[in-house]
């Protein structure tokens, strides 16, 4: 077991803790609950499992989101295991998506500001020279 030492409100960096936000973020997307009917048949219902976060982990550990970023860039280690966390956090958000667990507008708005996903606009280039033409008006 780690021993943790406090530091300002804070706690001190163990490199357990790479192990435990795998752990954290390595869940399942969904689960699937059989619900018995009246007439005996069995239905299959899924639900979503609750996204893990960074904040999440935070609080788990007593700490603040801000603390963690420190971490990622301080010790290797960890910034290794936080993208690997997000890469995770990433299939679940997307395995909901696509399964319709999550409404569509959430998984867009999750995805560009947790995983940095953005839109691919396709705009092509202009390389000719810009014509402007000045007709004027006879108002006469």
């Amino acid at each position: 077991m780690r021993k943790k030492t406090t530091v300002k409100n804070s706690i001190r960096y163990c490199s357990d803790f790479c192990e435990e936000l795998i752990r954290f973020f390595d869940v399942p997307a969904f689960h699937i609950t059989e619900i018995a009917k009246k007439d005996g048949s069995v239905s299959l219902v899924e639900h979503a499992s609750e996204l893990p976060t960074f904040a999440a982990f935070a609080k788990k550990l007593g700490t603040t989101v801000a603390v963690l970023h420190m971490w990622e860039k301080k010790h290797p280690a960890f910034g290794q295991a936080a993208q690997r966390a997000r890469d995770l956090q990433g299939n679940i958000l997307l395995q909901n998506s696509l399964r319709g667990n999550y409404a569509s507008s959430f998984a867009i708005f999750t995805a560009k500001n947790l995983l940095g996903w953005k839109d691919n606009k396709e705009e092509t280039p202009f390389t000719g020279p810009l014509v402007v033409r000045w007709e004027e008006e006879d108002h006469a």
